[in-house]
């Protein structure tokens, strides 16, 4: 089952509909509808804490719904702490940041510089494409849902 039967799935476990779901998670009808039509929607638009609020609603985690294995709780990686995994490793591998850009295809300065408030604006794929080039689970980044 992809991504977007999953998400619908739980929204009729959860018995909310498509319109009461877009309005909690403030997102136009259409977008939402997308989420549930297309399996790239929700990594491709979505933020971690949207995504993490979406699952929230539906009573799932964000790994349940996306069927992904957890990340453990000793693997978790704060926010925070990102910028500096990411320096250390551009200078393991004798790169730039700029060259890790390129192999990732996203820019990277801006969340390195404020990570907290640049992961409030970037979508799940950003972090997909950036851990797998660092070599971890991305769902390491997200934030433990039991604390939020």
């Amino acid at each position: 089952m992809g991504i977007a039967a999953r998400v619908r799935a739980f929204r009729v476990r959860a018995a909310k509909s498509q319109a009461e779901m877009a309005q909690r998670l403030e997102l136009n009808e259409a977008w939402y509808a997308d989420l549930e039509r297309h399996d790239d929607e929700l990594a491709s638009t979505l933020t971690i804490f949207k995504a993490m609020e979406m699952a929230s609603i539906l009573g799932v985690t964000l790994a349940e719904l996306l069927d992904e294995p957890a990340a453990l709780a000793d693997e978790r990686i704060a926010l925070i702490d990102l910028p500096d995994r990411i320096l250390a490793h551009a200078s393991r591998k004798r790169i730039s940041v700029a060259q890790l850009e390129e192999q990732i295809g996203w820019e990277l300065q801006d969340f390195v510089d404020a990570p907290v408030s640049s992961a409030a604006g970037l979508p799940i794929r950003f972090f997909q494409a950036l851990a797998a080039a660092l070599g971890i689970n991305w769902l390491a980044l997200v934030p433990d849902q039991e604390a939020t």
